[in-house]
C-alpha cells in the first residue's frame, strides 16, 4: 500500500517553520493536495534533517526568522554546500519589505510568498513550481 501512495505524491517539500499554527496550515494545504513533507521547526533542527533527506528533497519552503539559525543564513548554508545548492527554496515569510526580499534573493532562493498566505495562490504557487520544474 505505500509503495502506491508514494508512487501519486508530487514532490516531497521540506518546510522550515517555527510557528506551530503556520507550520499546520502549510502541511494541510500541501499534504492535501499530494506532496510529501518534512519539517523542521528551528534552524538547527533543520541543517540536521537537510543532511539525513538532502537525496528526497525537491524543494524547501523557509521562513526567515527562526530560532537557534535564521533563515538567510540557512540559505547561504544550503547554497554553499555543493549537495544541497541545487535544492530551490522559496522564502515564507511576514517580512514585506523590498529589502528583505532583496537579500533572501541574494542568498539563493527562487522565490518569495508573504505571509499571511492566500490558499490559493500558495497552492497555486507551489503546484506551477513543480510543473515547470518538471518540463
Amino acid at each position: 500500500m505505500m509503495g502506491q501512495e508514494s508512487m501519486n505524491k508530487k514532490g516531497t517539500i521540506f518546510i522550515v517553520e517555527d510557528n506551530l499554527v503556520n507550520m499546520k496550515l502549510i502541511m494541510d494545504l500541501l499534504e492535501f493536495h499530494n506532496y510529501s513533507i518534512i519539517e523542521a521547526y528551528n534552524g538547527k533542527e533543520a541543517m540536521e534533517k537537510i543532511e539525513v533527506h538532502k537525496h528526497e528533497i525537491d524543494l524547501v519552503l523557509m521562513d526567515l526568522q527562526l530560532p537557534e539559525i535564521d533563515g538567510l543564513d540557512l540559505i547561504k548554508a544550503f547554497k554553499n554546500d555543493s549537495s544541497t545548492k541545487h535544492i530551490p527554496i522559496i522564502v515564507i515569510s511576514a517580512h514585506v519589505m523590498e529589502a528583505d526580499m532583496h537579500k533572501a534573493m541574494e542568498a539563493g532562493c527562487c522565490n518569495y510568498i508573504t505571509k499571511p498566505i492566500n490558499v490559493e495562490e500558495f497552492v497555486s504557487k507551489i503546484d506551477e513550481f513543480f510543473s515547470e520544474a518538471r518540463v
